[in-house]
């Protein structure tokens, strides 16, 4: 496994530990001062976007799981916003965790984890295809570099992250205490600098709400995703074809 991608460690740190050391995993990516670097981390995104959507196109495509799904891709998968959150975070995060019910606070610590290894996870890729001379990757080209770079255990546990995140935040909108106690600290959450990591929490309780439970949701996007990467592992000649089964309602 490439050295750069830390797993988590044994025992279960605090919640403010976890979300530092989260962001501090993001302070250190090699592309915050590597331009050629971060323009092809942006291209290693593009491509895993542009696969997921073909994989999980039946989810998109079906009015009950496109919300959630959207909300995969585009707030957890790629794109939970890190630079904006470490500033929020390094400021506030005391006045958070006064703000916000700390049962929130821990599904926001396992986003921020989540989001920091799936950096360096592509940062990783980005960096092999550089060294190989590859400037316009395909998709060939990311198949080799994730057996090159024997990532399969790092992503994994990214799997793990997310269905702990998602089963997170739906325990959560299930409970009328912490939803209620969350609603009424919006003002005093975006009053304190705290709009992003709010926000980001206020959509994943949105989109799940009106789901009976997201469990079924879960086991077919991430089973899909662990069936890829198994699919890689036994060097199959195309990883990415994978069923397509349907989710429970």
């Amino acid at each position: 496994m490439n050295a750069a991608v830390k797993l988590p460690t044994q025992g279960t740190p605090d919640t403010n530990t976890r979300i530092r050391a989260g962001i501090g995993r993001y302070r250190a990516w090699s592309r915050h001062g590597n331009a050629a670097l971060a323009a092809q981390v942006l291209a290693v995104q593009a491509l895993q976007t542009a696969r997921l959507r073909r994989t999980h196109h039946s989810l998109l495509a079906d009015k009950r799981f496109a919300p959630i799904t959207e909300f995969f891709l585009n707030d957890i998968y790629t794109g939970l916003e890190l630079d904006e959150l470490a500033r929020e975070i390094e400021k506030a995060l005391p006045v958070a965790t006064r703000l916000l019910p700390d049962s929130v606070m821990r599904t926001a610590a396992i986003a921020v984890e989540a989001n920091a290894l799936t950096g360096e996870l592509d940062e990783a890729v980005a960096q092999d295809l550089l060294t190989h001379g590859v400037d316009a990757p395909t998709d060939l080209d990311l198949i080799a570099s994730y057996r090159r770079l024997d990532q399969i255990e790092a992503r994994h546990t990214q799997m793990h992250l997310l269905r702990e995140l998602g089963l997170g935040l739906d325990r959560y909108v299930r409970s009328r205490l912490i939803t209620a106690t969350f609603k009424m600290s919006k003002g005093p959450a975006h009053m304190a600098g705290l709009a992003g990591l709010y926000d980001f929490m206020g959509t994943g309780f949105a989109v799940m709400k009106p789901m009976k439970s997201v469990a079924g949701f879960l086991d077919v996007f991430l089973g899909r995703e662990t069936r890829i990467l198994d699919r890689l592992a036994q060097g199959a000649s195309d990883p990415f074809a994978v069923d397509d089964d349907e989710p429970s309602a």
